[in-house]
C-alpha cells in the first residue's frame, strides 16, 4: 500500500467490490474518453476471483482518499511484448472528484513504485488528444509528449489519433519522497 499526502494507492480487496461493478460500468460516469467495453457481472467477479486483478503483466490499483473513499483506479500493463516497458492508464470514477489533483499524485506514486520494483527504463501513457484532464495528469506527473499515434484507436465510431507520453527512470524521484510520513 502506498500512502501519499492525499491519496492511497493499493491492490483491490474483496470488500472494495460492493457497488464497484455499477460504478465502473455506468456509461454516464465513464466520460467521453474511456472505452465503452461491456463485461458481464459474473465474468467481472470471476476475473477478480482468479487474479485479484493482479498478475505479472497486468495490475489494477485502487485510488482512495486518506479516509478510504474510492476515487478511481490506475491500471499498469506491459506496453509491448518485445521490450520491458510498462504503460499506465487511469480514471477517476465520479466527475465531482476530477480536477482535484488526486490522480496526479496517484500516477506519480505508481510511476516511482514501478521504477523501484522493476528493471525497466521507461513507462508510457497513451491518451486521446481531446482529453485535457488526462493530459494534464500526465504532464504534471512528469511525463513528456513523444508524439502522435495516427488513427491508432477505434472509439465512438471513428479511428482516432492518440498521444504518446513517456517518462524515464532518471526523471522520477524515489518513492520515499512521495509518501506521507508515518503518523
Amino acid at each position: 500500500m502506498l500512502v501519499g499526502h492525499r491519496v492511497i494507492l493499493r491492490p483491490f480487496r474483496r470488500s472494495d467490490l460492493e457497488g464497484l461493478y455499477e460504478l465502473t460500468s455506468d456509461v454516464r460516469e465513464i466520460g467521453d474518453f474511456w472505452p465503452l467495453g461491456c463485461i458481464s457481472e459474473p465474468r467481472w467477479f470471476k476475473q477478480f476471483e482468479e487474479t485479484n486483478w493482479w498478475s505479472d503483466d497486468h495490475k489494477i490499483l485502487l485510488v482512495t482518499d486518506r479516509e478510504g473513499r474510492r476515487l478511481g483506479q490506475v491500471m499498469i500493463f506491459k506496453a509491448s511484448h518485445w521490450y520491458g516497458g510498462w504503460e499506465l492508464a487511469y480514471r477517476i470514477y465520479k466527475p465531482e472528484d476530477r480536477g482535484k489533483g488526486y490522480m496526479t499524485e496517484a500516477v506519480r506514486m505508481a510511476t516511482a513504485y514501478l521504477f523501484e520494483q522493476t528493471a525497466i527504463g521507461r513507462i508510457q501513457i497513451v491518451l486521446d488528444p481531446r482529453n485535457i484532464g488526462s493530459r494534464t495528469v500526465a504532464e504534471r506527473a512528469g511525463y513528456q509528449l513523444e508524439g502522435t499515434l495516427r488513427r491508432a484507436y477505434f472509439h465512438q465510431g471513428a479511428l482516432m489519433d492518440l498521444l504518446l507520453f513517456s517518462i524515464i527512470r532518471n526523471e522520477v524521484p524515489p518513492i520515499s519522497n512521495l509518501l506521507a510520513p508515518l503518523e
